[in-house]
């Protein structure tokens, strides 16, 4: 009788055991980034800006995502992994102007746009990389520390759920 419970007590530790693992591997642990809805406005002196990348990068997981501003200075962020959002936690911020071969109208519904973004966030991250291609020559109205991920003052907190960042520079 006692070995009858020992072993009625190990299948029920056994299932338990197995229900945790099963549990574990539905919640996502290590699996993929829970990413927050990031959208926002960049001005400079009042004004929008159209057609600037803008870059959150998450400084604690090396996380990017990006968007492009459109006429009035809008953008909506995609991730690395082509959904939209940003991973929570503090963010560096990058203004860029992308290169000619970037369309400044950006159709986010076609999945031909969202690997043009992939592209264009793929291209600033290397600015800041040592042996990038030297970037064209081009007449810009953001300040040059704006554009480097080591040097710009701007830093945002993206928190989950919704955010909405207005990026005033000078």
């Amino acid at each position: 009788m006692a070995r009858a419970i020992h072993l009625v007590r190990d299948r029920s530790l056994f299932r338990g055991m197995a229900a945790c693992f099963c549990l574990s591997l539905l919640s996502g642990c290590g699996g993929g980034a829970s990413l927050a809805y990031v959208k926002g406005t960049v001005t400079q002196g009042g004004k929008p800006l159209a057609g600037v990348a803008v870059t959150f990068t998450q400084t604690e997981k090396n996380f990017s995502a990006a968007g492009l501003t459109n006429d009035s200075g809008a953008f909506v962020l995609v991730s690395q992994s082509g959904k939209a959002g940003a991973m929570p936690g503090k963010n560096k911020v990058t203004l860029t102007i992308p290169s000619a071969g970037v369309s400044q109208k950006v159709d986010m519904s076609n999945p031909d746009s969202v690997e043009q973004m992939r592209k264009m966030r793929d291209t600033t991250l290397q600015g800041g990389r040592k042996g990038a291609p030297a970037q064209e020559k081009k007449p810009t109205s953001i300040p040059a520390e704006y554009s480097n991920p080591n040097k710009t003052p701007l830093e945002y907190e993206v928190t989950t759920g919704s955010n909405d960042f207005d990026i005033p520079i000078p």
